[in-house]
Protein backbone atom coordinates (compact mmCIF):
# COMPACT_ATOMS: atom_id res chain seq x y z
CA UNK A 1 0.00 0.00 0.00
CA UNK A 2 1.21 3.65 -1.13
CA UNK A 3 1.35 5.32 2.48
CA UNK A 4 2.70 8.62 0.32
CA UNK A 5 -0.73 8.77 -1.63
CA UNK A 6 -2.71 7.78 2.18
CA UNK A 7 -0.76 10.36 3.66
CA UNK A 8 -1.78 12.72 0.51
CA UNK A 9 -5.73 11.71 0.23
CA UNK A 10 -5.65 12.73 4.28
CA UNK A 11 -4.07 16.19 3.93
CA UNK A 12 -6.28 16.80 0.97
CA UNK A 13 -9.58 15.32 3.38
CA UNK A 14 -8.41 17.66 6.29
CA UNK A 15 -7.51 20.49 4.70
CA UNK A 16 -8.33 22.52 8.09
CA UNK A 17 -6.59 20.48 10.37
CA UNK A 18 -4.43 23.81 10.99
CA UNK A 19 -7.35 24.15 13.58
CA UNK A 20 -6.39 21.49 15.98
CA UNK A 21 -3.13 23.22 17.51
CA UNK A 22 -0.86 22.37 20.11
CA UNK A 23 2.79 22.53 21.03
CA UNK A 24 5.85 19.66 20.41
CA UNK A 25 7.80 20.99 22.94
CA UNK A 26 8.94 25.06 23.16
CA UNK A 27 7.57 24.98 19.17
CA UNK A 28 3.64 26.02 18.56
CA UNK A 29 2.35 23.98 15.61
CA UNK A 30 -0.73 22.47 14.26
CA UNK A 31 -2.06 18.91 13.24
CA UNK A 32 -1.79 19.98 9.85
CA UNK A 33 2.04 20.44 9.69
CA UNK A 34 2.73 17.48 11.24
CA UNK A 35 0.61 15.55 9.29
CA UNK A 36 2.70 17.33 5.93
CA UNK A 37 5.90 16.55 8.02
CA UNK A 38 4.77 12.63 7.59
CA UNK A 39 4.30 13.44 4.25
CA UNK A 40 7.28 14.32 3.20
CA UNK A 41 9.00 11.53 5.30
CA UNK A 42 6.86 8.85 3.26
CA UNK A 43 7.23 11.36 0.02
CA UNK A 44 11.28 10.78 0.33
CA UNK A 45 10.77 7.39 1.03
CA UNK A 46 8.77 6.78 -2.21
CA UNK A 47 11.15 8.62 -4.26
CA UNK A 48 14.12 6.47 -3.00
CA UNK A 49 12.34 3.07 -3.16
CA UNK A 50 11.06 3.90 -6.86
CA UNK A 51 14.42 5.40 -7.38
CA UNK A 52 13.64 9.03 -8.84
CA UNK A 53 15.29 11.02 -6.38
CA UNK A 54 17.42 12.23 -8.40
CA UNK A 55 14.60 12.94 -11.90
CA UNK A 56 12.16 14.41 -9.09
CA UNK A 57 15.16 17.26 -8.41
CA UNK A 58 15.69 18.04 -11.97
CA UNK A 59 11.66 18.46 -12.65
CA UNK A 60 11.92 21.20 -9.92
CA UNK A 61 12.75 23.79 -12.62
CA UNK A 62 9.01 22.60 -13.94
CA UNK A 63 7.03 23.76 -11.12
CA UNK A 64 7.51 28.09 -11.74
CA UNK A 65 4.42 29.16 -10.02
CA UNK A 66 5.86 26.95 -6.97
CA UNK A 67 9.54 28.75 -7.47
CA UNK A 68 7.83 31.84 -7.97
CA UNK A 69 5.79 31.96 -4.78
CA UNK A 70 9.69 31.03 -3.57
CA UNK A 71 11.50 33.30 -5.16
CA UNK A 72 9.53 36.44 -4.44
CA UNK A 73 8.95 35.53 -1.14
CA UNK A 74 12.95 35.72 -0.05
CA UNK A 75 13.04 38.81 -2.38
CA UNK A 76 10.81 40.44 -0.29
CA UNK A 77 12.42 39.40 3.07
CA UNK A 78 16.16 40.26 1.18
CA UNK A 79 14.90 43.74 0.45
CA UNK A 80 11.86 44.88 2.87
CA UNK A 81 13.32 43.20 6.07
CA UNK A 82 10.23 42.70 7.71
CA UNK A 83 10.47 42.17 11.01
CA UNK A 84 10.44 38.78 12.41
CA UNK A 85 7.48 38.73 14.21
CA UNK A 86 4.24 36.32 14.94
CA UNK A 87 2.33 37.45 11.52
CA UNK A 88 5.92 36.74 9.30
CA UNK A 89 6.30 33.77 10.73
CA UNK A 90 3.01 32.44 10.09
CA UNK A 91 2.75 33.27 6.90
CA UNK A 92 6.12 31.64 5.87
CA UNK A 93 4.83 28.57 7.83
CA UNK A 94 1.75 28.46 5.79
CA UNK A 95 3.28 29.20 2.37
CA UNK A 96 6.58 26.20 3.15
CA UNK A 97 3.85 23.57 4.01
CA UNK A 98 1.28 24.85 0.64
CA UNK A 99 4.50 24.46 -1.03
CA UNK A 100 5.68 21.55 -0.05
CA UNK A 101 2.27 19.77 -0.24
CA UNK A 102 1.48 20.96 -3.51
CA UNK A 103 4.93 19.63 -4.86
CA UNK A 104 4.20 16.23 -3.83
CA UNK A 105 0.45 16.51 -5.33
CA UNK A 106 1.95 16.90 -8.86
CA UNK A 107 4.72 14.51 -8.39
CA UNK A 108 2.84 12.01 -6.92
CA UNK A 109 -0.44 11.52 -9.00
CA UNK A 110 0.57 11.44 -12.34
CA UNK A 111 -2.37 11.20 -14.64
CA UNK A 112 -5.52 13.57 -14.68
CA UNK A 113 -7.14 10.61 -13.82
CA UNK A 114 -5.41 10.20 -10.28
CA UNK A 115 -5.31 14.32 -10.13
CA UNK A 116 -9.07 14.33 -10.35
CA UNK A 117 -10.09 11.30 -8.04
CA UNK A 118 -7.93 13.60 -5.46
CA UNK A 119 -9.76 16.95 -6.06
CA UNK A 120 -12.95 14.52 -5.19
CA UNK A 121 -11.36 13.78 -2.09
CA UNK A 122 -10.63 17.03 -1.05
CA UNK A 123 -14.07 17.76 -2.48
CA UNK A 124 -15.55 15.36 0.64
CA UNK A 125 -13.46 16.71 3.03
CA UNK A 126 -15.02 19.77 1.99
CA UNK A 127 -18.23 18.76 2.53
CA UNK A 128 -17.59 17.22 6.06
CA UNK A 129 -16.00 20.31 7.37
CA UNK A 130 -19.55 22.58 6.10
CA UNK A 131 -21.39 19.67 7.95
CA UNK A 132 -19.40 20.18 10.99
CA UNK A 133 -19.63 23.39 10.64
CA UNK A 134 -23.07 23.67 10.83
CA UNK A 135 -23.36 21.40 13.68
CA UNK A 136 -21.06 23.23 15.66
CA UNK A 137 -22.87 26.65 15.06
CA UNK A 138 -26.18 24.79 15.94
CA UNK A 139 -24.28 23.75 19.10
CA UNK A 140 -24.43 27.30 20.20
CA UNK A 141 -20.75 27.84 19.47
CA UNK A 142 -19.00 30.46 17.67
CA UNK A 143 -22.21 32.15 16.46
CA UNK A 144 -22.10 35.08 14.10
CA UNK A 145 -24.39 38.14 15.48
CA UNK A 146 -26.30 37.94 12.01
CA UNK A 147 -26.43 34.05 12.14
CA UNK A 148 -24.70 33.34 9.33
CA UNK A 149 -22.80 29.87 8.84
CA UNK A 150 -19.09 30.27 9.64
CA UNK A 151 -16.39 27.62 10.64
CA UNK A 152 -15.51 26.97 14.55
CA UNK A 153 -12.70 29.84 14.14
CA UNK A 154 -13.02 31.69 11.26
CA UNK A 155 -15.74 33.84 9.48
CA UNK A 156 -18.33 33.21 6.92
CA UNK A 157 -16.40 34.24 3.80
CA UNK A 158 -13.41 31.60 4.94
CA UNK A 159 -15.83 29.12 4.74
CA UNK A 160 -17.41 30.02 1.88
CA UNK A 161 -14.27 30.70 -0.22
CA UNK A 162 -13.17 26.77 0.91
CA UNK A 163 -16.53 25.36 -0.08
CA UNK A 164 -17.61 27.28 -2.98
CA UNK A 165 -14.40 26.38 -5.60
CA UNK A 166 -15.26 22.23 -4.82
CA UNK A 167 -19.49 23.39 -5.44
CA UNK A 168 -18.06 24.22 -8.89
CA UNK A 169 -16.04 20.97 -9.16
CA UNK A 170 -18.91 18.79 -8.50
CA UNK A 171 -21.50 20.87 -10.73
CA UNK A 172 -18.71 20.87 -13.53
CA UNK A 173 -17.85 17.02 -13.11
CA UNK A 174 -21.19 16.09 -13.51
CA UNK A 175 -22.01 17.70 -16.49
CA UNK A 176 -18.83 16.45 -17.83
CA UNK A 177 -20.21 12.41 -17.00
CA UNK A 178 -23.56 12.71 -15.99
CA UNK A 179 -23.72 8.79 -14.86
CA UNK A 180 -22.05 10.42 -11.69
CA UNK A 181 -24.84 10.96 -10.15
CA UNK A 182 -23.98 11.06 -7.10
CA UNK A 183 -21.71 14.53 -7.99
CA UNK A 184 -25.03 16.45 -8.16
CA UNK A 185 -25.48 15.41 -5.02
CA UNK A 186 -22.29 16.85 -3.51
CA UNK A 187 -23.25 19.78 -5.38
CA UNK A 188 -26.19 20.71 -3.84
CA UNK A 189 -24.92 20.15 -0.26
CA UNK A 190 -22.19 22.15 -0.89
CA UNK A 191 -24.29 25.24 -2.48
CA UNK A 192 -26.86 25.01 0.61
CA UNK A 193 -24.21 25.19 3.38
CA UNK A 194 -22.43 27.99 0.79
CA UNK A 195 -25.98 29.87 0.64
CA UNK A 196 -26.43 29.84 4.69
CA UNK A 197 -23.03 31.53 4.89
CA UNK A 198 -24.62 34.22 2.88
CA UNK A 199 -21.34 35.46 0.97
CA UNK A 200 -22.91 37.00 -2.36
CA UNK A 201 -19.15 36.73 -3.17
CA UNK A 202 -19.27 33.21 -3.62
CA UNK A 203 -23.06 33.11 -4.76
CA UNK A 204 -22.55 35.58 -7.77
CA UNK A 205 -18.95 34.68 -8.89
CA UNK A 206 -20.41 30.81 -8.95
CA UNK A 207 -23.21 31.78 -11.21
CA UNK A 208 -20.79 33.83 -13.51
CA UNK A 209 -18.52 30.85 -13.94
CA UNK A 210 -21.29 28.05 -14.74
CA UNK A 211 -22.79 30.61 -17.09
CA UNK A 212 -18.86 30.71 -18.90
CA UNK A 213 -19.47 27.24 -18.53
CA UNK A 214 -22.30 26.29 -20.06
CA UNK A 215 -22.12 28.97 -22.61
CA UNK A 216 -18.29 27.95 -23.88
CA UNK A 217 -17.49 24.82 -22.83
CA UNK A 218 -20.26 22.16 -22.40
CA UNK A 219 -21.03 19.99 -25.29
CA UNK A 220 -24.27 19.27 -24.06
CA UNK A 221 -26.74 20.37 -26.97
CA UNK A 222 -29.43 20.80 -24.35
CA UNK A 223 -27.89 23.22 -22.56
CA UNK A 224 -26.86 25.22 -25.78
CA UNK A 225 -31.01 26.22 -26.20
CA UNK A 226 -32.45 29.74 -26.05
CA UNK A 227 -34.89 28.40 -23.42
CA UNK A 228 -31.95 26.95 -21.36
CA UNK A 229 -29.48 30.18 -22.09
CA UNK A 230 -32.49 32.52 -21.37
CA UNK A 231 -33.34 30.51 -17.57
CA UNK A 232 -29.83 31.01 -17.03
CA UNK A 233 -29.44 34.86 -18.14
CA UNK A 234 -32.69 35.19 -15.48
CA UNK A 235 -30.75 33.48 -12.90
CA UNK A 236 -27.94 35.51 -13.18
CA UNK A 237 -29.90 39.07 -13.07
CA UNK A 238 -31.52 37.73 -9.92
CA UNK A 239 -28.38 37.06 -8.34
CA UNK A 240 -26.71 40.00 -9.34
CA UNK A 241 -29.78 41.83 -7.99
CA UNK A 242 -29.73 40.25 -5.02
CA UNK A 243 -26.63 41.23 -4.08
CA UNK A 244 -27.18 44.88 -4.94
CA UNK A 245 -30.36 44.99 -2.43
CA UNK A 246 -28.44 42.85 -0.15
CA UNK A 247 -24.93 44.45 -0.34
CA UNK A 248 -24.81 47.58 -2.30
CA UNK A 249 -27.86 49.15 -1.39
CA UNK A 250 -27.49 49.59 2.33
CA UNK A 251 -24.23 51.67 2.03
CA UNK A 252 -26.33 54.67 0.95
CA UNK A 253 -27.52 54.77 3.86
CA UNK A 254 -24.89 53.89 6.36
CA UNK A 255 -21.24 52.95 6.62
CA UNK A 256 -21.44 49.98 8.86
CA UNK A 257 -21.67 47.71 6.38
CA UNK A 258 -19.05 45.04 4.70
CA UNK A 259 -18.86 47.48 1.39
CA UNK A 260 -18.19 50.49 4.17
CA UNK A 261 -15.31 48.61 5.67
CA UNK A 262 -13.86 47.69 2.03
CA UNK A 263 -13.63 51.83 1.37
CA UNK A 264 -11.74 51.80 4.37
CA UNK A 265 -9.14 49.40 3.29
CA UNK A 266 -8.64 50.45 0.14
CA UNK A 267 -8.32 53.80 0.95
CA UNK A 268 -5.91 53.01 3.64
CA UNK A 269 -4.18 50.99 0.84
CA UNK A 270 -4.12 53.39 -1.50
CA UNK A 271 -2.03 55.47 1.40
CA UNK A 272 0.40 53.07 1.71
CA UNK A 273 1.10 52.83 -1.87
CA UNK A 274 1.88 56.49 -2.27
CA UNK A 275 5.07 55.54 -0.85
CA UNK A 276 7.23 54.50 -3.78
CA UNK A 277 8.96 51.69 -1.83
CA UNK A 278 5.73 50.50 -0.79
CA UNK A 279 4.64 50.01 -4.54
CA UNK A 280 7.63 49.05 -5.59
CA UNK A 281 8.92 46.08 -3.07
CA UNK A 282 5.45 45.86 -0.95
CA UNK A 283 5.42 46.38 3.03
CA UNK A 284 6.56 42.86 3.62
CA UNK A 285 5.81 39.32 3.46
CA UNK A 286 2.49 38.84 5.86
CA UNK A 287 2.91 42.92 7.35
CA UNK A 288 -0.12 44.30 6.06
CA UNK A 289 -2.40 43.73 8.87
CA UNK A 290 0.52 46.00 11.26
CA UNK A 291 0.74 48.85 8.44
CA UNK A 292 -2.66 48.88 7.93
CA UNK A 293 -3.38 48.98 11.99
CA UNK A 294 -0.49 51.57 12.22
CA UNK A 295 -2.14 54.21 9.56
CA UNK A 296 -6.02 53.69 8.96
CA UNK A 297 -6.42 56.26 12.18
CA UNK A 298 -4.62 58.88 9.83
CA UNK A 299 -5.98 58.30 6.86
CA UNK A 300 -9.63 58.10 7.88
CA UNK A 301 -9.58 60.81 10.21
CA UNK A 302 -11.41 58.64 12.73
CA UNK A 303 -11.93 55.24 13.95
CA UNK A 304 -12.38 52.35 11.41
CA UNK A 305 -15.12 49.70 11.80
CA UNK A 306 -12.04 47.39 12.25
CA UNK A 307 -8.57 47.45 13.34
CA UNK A 308 -7.66 44.14 12.85
CA UNK A 309 -7.57 43.56 8.80
CA UNK A 310 -5.59 40.46 7.75
CA UNK A 311 -5.34 41.54 4.14
CA UNK A 312 -6.45 44.22 1.74
CA UNK A 313 -9.46 42.59 0.30
CA UNK A 314 -8.19 42.70 -3.16
CA UNK A 315 -5.94 40.29 -5.09
CA UNK A 316 -4.01 42.72 -6.59
CA UNK A 317 -3.44 44.74 -3.94
CA UNK A 318 -3.08 41.30 -1.76
CA UNK A 319 0.01 40.68 -4.31
CA UNK A 320 1.43 44.27 -4.33
CA UNK A 321 1.73 44.38 -0.58
CA UNK A 322 3.46 41.00 -0.14
CA UNK A 323 5.93 41.29 -3.12
CA UNK A 324 5.70 44.78 -4.95
CA UNK A 325 5.19 45.34 -8.37
CA UNK A 326 6.76 41.73 -9.10
CA UNK A 327 4.95 40.11 -7.37
CA UNK A 328 1.76 41.85 -9.56
CA UNK A 329 3.33 40.99 -12.41
CA UNK A 330 3.83 36.81 -11.10
CA UNK A 331 -0.06 37.36 -10.61
CA UNK A 332 -0.99 38.43 -13.86
CA UNK A 333 1.28 36.34 -15.80
CA UNK A 334 -0.76 33.19 -14.03
CA UNK A 335 -3.58 35.03 -14.72
CA UNK A 336 -2.41 35.03 -18.49
CA UNK A 337 -1.68 31.28 -18.45
CA UNK A 338 -4.75 29.83 -16.83
CA UNK A 339 -7.03 31.98 -19.54
CA UNK A 340 -4.55 31.01 -22.17
CA UNK A 341 -4.94 26.70 -20.88
CA UNK A 342 -8.70 27.12 -20.64
CA UNK A 343 -9.63 28.63 -23.70
CA UNK A 344 -7.54 26.31 -25.63
CA UNK A 345 -8.58 22.91 -23.63
CA UNK A 346 -9.12 20.41 -25.97
CA UNK A 347 -13.03 18.00 -25.90
CA UNK A 348 -10.89 15.64 -23.65
CA UNK A 349 -9.03 18.33 -21.79
CA UNK A 350 -11.62 18.01 -18.73
CA UNK A 351 -9.40 18.17 -15.94
CA UNK A 352 -8.24 21.61 -16.87
CA UNK A 353 -11.51 23.15 -17.72
CA UNK A 354 -12.53 22.22 -13.96
CA UNK A 355 -9.18 23.55 -12.41
CA UNK A 356 -9.56 26.24 -14.70
CA UNK A 357 -12.72 27.09 -13.52
CA UNK A 358 -12.06 27.02 -10.29
CA UNK A 359 -8.77 29.07 -10.45
CA UNK A 360 -11.07 31.74 -11.89
CA UNK A 361 -13.03 32.11 -8.78
CA UNK A 362 -10.32 32.84 -6.64
CA UNK A 363 -9.21 35.29 -9.26
CA UNK A 364 -12.53 36.88 -9.39
CA UNK A 365 -13.89 36.80 -5.64
CA UNK A 366 -10.40 38.14 -5.41
CA UNK A 367 -11.02 41.30 -6.72
CA UNK A 368 -13.41 42.12 -3.15
CA UNK A 369 -11.96 39.25 -0.70
CA UNK A 370 -8.64 37.74 -0.39
CA UNK A 371 -9.43 35.30 3.29
CA UNK A 372 -5.74 33.75 2.24
CA UNK A 373 -2.32 33.46 3.24
CA UNK A 374 -1.98 33.28 6.18
CA UNK A 375 -4.81 29.92 6.46
CA UNK A 376 -5.17 26.65 4.62
CA UNK A 377 -6.66 28.46 1.64
CA UNK A 378 -3.51 29.16 0.58
CA UNK A 379 -2.56 25.55 0.09
CA UNK A 380 -5.86 25.31 -2.03
CA UNK A 381 -4.78 28.78 -3.91
CA UNK A 382 -1.38 27.37 -4.64
CA UNK A 383 -2.23 24.00 -5.28
CA UNK A 384 -4.49 25.41 -8.02
CA UNK A 385 -2.36 27.96 -9.70
CA UNK A 386 -0.11 25.17 -10.14
CA UNK A 387 -2.34 22.82 -11.72
CA UNK A 388 -4.57 25.73 -13.49
CA UNK A 389 -1.21 27.44 -15.95
CA UNK A 390 -1.24 23.79 -17.96
CA UNK A 391 2.20 23.30 -17.84
CA UNK A 392 1.64 20.19 -15.48
CA UNK A 393 -1.47 18.85 -16.36
CA UNK A 394 -1.10 15.31 -17.73
CA UNK A 395 -3.24 14.13 -21.03
CA UNK A 396 -5.72 11.40 -19.68
CA UNK A 397 -3.65 8.13 -18.44
CA UNK A 398 -0.46 9.10 -19.70
CA UNK A 399 2.53 9.28 -17.55
CA UNK A 400 4.36 12.52 -16.53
Amino acid sequence: MNFNKILLWVNLFFLQSYLVRFSIGPVPTNLQEVLIGLNVVAFGWMLLKEKRFLRTVKDIPKHWVLLGFVVLTVLSFVIVRPPVNVDFIRAVRFLLFAVLLTFMFVQTFRTDMERRHALFVAGMGAIFFGIFSAIYNLAGQNVAYDYRLQGPLDSAVYLSYYLTPFFLFFVIDFFQNMEKRANIFHAILLGILILFTRSMGSIVVSVLLLCLYFFKRSDLRFLRSKAVKTGLGIVLALVLGMAFYVKILPSFTTTNTSLGERDEIWATSMYLLKDPKNLMFGVGYGQFQTQYAANVDAVLGHKPLDYIILQPHNIFLLFVFQYGLLGVAFLLFCMYKAAQQFLHAGKKDELRVIVGIMLFYFFLHGLIDTPFFKNDLLILLVLLMELGTGNLLIKQGKKA
